[in-house]
């Protein structure tokens, strides 16, 4: 069977390396601080889109019970080798028929809606969710952001005008991706409207990494002490309305009716 270009991106470029890299420190830290705001003791958590299973490792290590959830075989292989314990399957985050409705407590969507380009895929990813979730249960979904792409990738690349010939990044800028590409990107309106489309209340949403991804040479240049210091940073303006968008990703925390 011929493999999906999420398959080959995570062969190519491994997950558990970026998020052990001082970029994704800070937005592993950032994210870990939050989930800690409303886990409670004896909470089930079902980690969709685990990835190799670092949010899985470190919750399993904290005592919590995980389920995981991942697409790609090569993942799976990692995390299993450094996770021999762990309850991992491999599914799809957009229909999951063997997991039963409200199981879990809390609901990690870390990775799947990077890559799901259409909205009916987005909704029927959330709407799995919710439907996993148990009422009053909370989700976290994880986004990648419009504005990141356009000053990394369409104008530090020189890209930006032959994508708007094209029409890949229309006239207000936002990202048009193709549905044979591997990312997505959005705006906060865009997470509001499917928000309210798949019926789920925000709690809050953050940003995991701020500007990390556009300081990763500085980053990797600081003392220890000094990037424990960015990291702190990042926890304390991680809320503010002014400064979400402009990251690299959101995490919307929603809660289930």
């Amino acid at each position: 069977m011929a493999l999906s270009n999420i398959e080959k991106h995570y062969n190519k470029h491994p997950e558990d390396l970026r998020l052990n890299r001082r970029h994704g420190m800070v937005e592993f830290q950032t994210t870990m601080h939050h989930i800690h705001r409303f886990l409670k003791p004896g909470n089930f958590i079902l980690d969709i889109g685990a990835g190799t299973g670092r949010y899985t490792s470190a919750l399993m290590a904290e005592g919590y019970r995980v389920k995981a959830v991942e697409l790609v075989a090569r993942n799976i292989e990692v995390f299993r080798k450094r996770e021999p314990a762990a309850d991992v399957v491999k599914g799809d985050a957009r229909n999951m028929p063997f997991l039963p409705s409200g199981m879990a407590d809390v609901t990690l969507l870390l990775g799947p809606l990077y890559h799901l380009i259409d909205e009916e895929d987005k909704l029927k990813a959330l709407n799995e969710a919710k439907r996993v979730t148990k009422p009053g249960g909370l989700i976290f979904v994880a986004y990648l952001m419009n504005e990141y792409s356009i000053l990394s990738y369409c104008f530090d690349e020189e890209r930006i005008s032959n994508l708007l010939d094209k029409g890949l990044v229309d006239r207000q800028f936002h990202v048009r991706a193709q549905k044979d590409e591997l990312y997505d990107y959005v705006r906060i309106e865009d997470i509001n409207r499917l928000d309210e489309k798949a019926g789920l209340e925000r709690v809050t949403i953050f940003s995991p990494d701020g500007a990390a991804d556009y300081m990763r040479t500085r980053l990797n240049r600081m003392s220890e002490e000094t990037f424990a210091q960015f990291i702190e940073y990042q926890k304390c303006i991680s809320e503010r309305q002014d400064l979400i968008g402009a990251g690299s990703h959101v995490v919307d925390v929603l809660r289930c009716p």
